[in-house]
């Protein structure tokens, strides 16, 4: 994944239809682009499913509270997460951030480790799927080879595995996730599955699920998603790209334009 060795995977919601628009212009003028100035974050991805994604639970354009999104940020580890400077922009949002926090709903926060990539190139429509072993080794195994295959057989065009270490704390301050307690010797995993096309999105994750189906419990949820705004490190003011102690500072202007409506 560019880099990467960790990933941080999240879905939302919002729990209003009329913050869609501020949500969107927040989240990728100023949130993606502070959280990817942190230490340790080398970019980030928004995804929105809409009429042109659908996904196994939903179909037809974001509206009121089925709303959902999905975001992905590469990591060069795990560690990204436990930094101080990540804990202060958590402890200590922007106002914009403050504001926006209450409207996500239906959150989820997996981060992973990264078990296998297949890929050398990116595309706009991606299937998530979040589902559970109780074989990670076994898992793990049979994933380096499917996503390979994937890619090899060109029914994907990238293909990224992942895996929710079991002693990591999922507890979250935001978006009232609700976290259920972890079963002894099952781990989350999660498959991120990229085409060119929807359709093509949908079947390449399909199969993956059916060849890792030897190694997976019931429940796999699988959504599909359709790029909507990303960020790269490089691509930030040199004084925070370069100086990872650097915070970016609050984009009051678009702000501005929402708090007065």
């Amino acid at each position: 994944m560019s880099g990467s060795n960790a990933f941080l995977a999240l879905w939302n919601g919002l729990d209003r239809s009329d913050a869609r628009e501020e949500y969107e212009a927040w989240h990728a003028m100023e949130h993606v682009p502070e959280r990817v100035g942190l230490p340790g974050f080398l970019w980030g991805r928004r995804y929105v499913r809409g009429s042109d994604a659908g996904g196994s639970d939903a179909g037809g354009a974001p509206s009121a509270a089925g709303s959902s999104y999905f975001t992905v940020y590469g990591l060069q580890g795990l560690d990204a997460l436990q930094t101080a400077q990540y804990a202060d922009v958590i402890a200590h949002p922007t106002p914009w951030s403050a504001r926006m926090r209450p409207r996500l709903s239906a959150f989820v926060r997996r981060p992973c480790a990264l078990v296998a990539t297949a890929g050398a190139s990116s595309a706009a429509h991606l299937v998530a799927v979040r589902a559970t072993t109780a074989d990670l080794p076994g898992w793990s195994a049979a994933a380096m080879q499917a996503l390979a295959e994937a890619e090899d057989s060109a029914l994907l065009v990238r293909a990224s595995a992942g895996a929710v270490p079991p002693a990591l704390d999922l507890a979250y301050p935001v978006g009232g996730e609700r976290i259920a307690q972890a079963v002894a010797g099952q781990t989350t995993v999660v498959l991120l599955a990229e085409h060119c096309t929807a359709e093509g999105a949908r079947q390449g994750a399909q199969w993956l699920l059916e060849r890792l189906a030897p190694w997976s419990l019931p429940g796999a949820q699988a959504e599909s998603f359709v790029l909507q705004s990303q960020v790269v490190r490089g691509d930030l003011p040199a004084d925070v790209s370069q100086h990872p102690h650097s915070r970016l500072p609050p984009r009051l202007g678009p702000m501005n334009r929402y708090f007065s409506r």
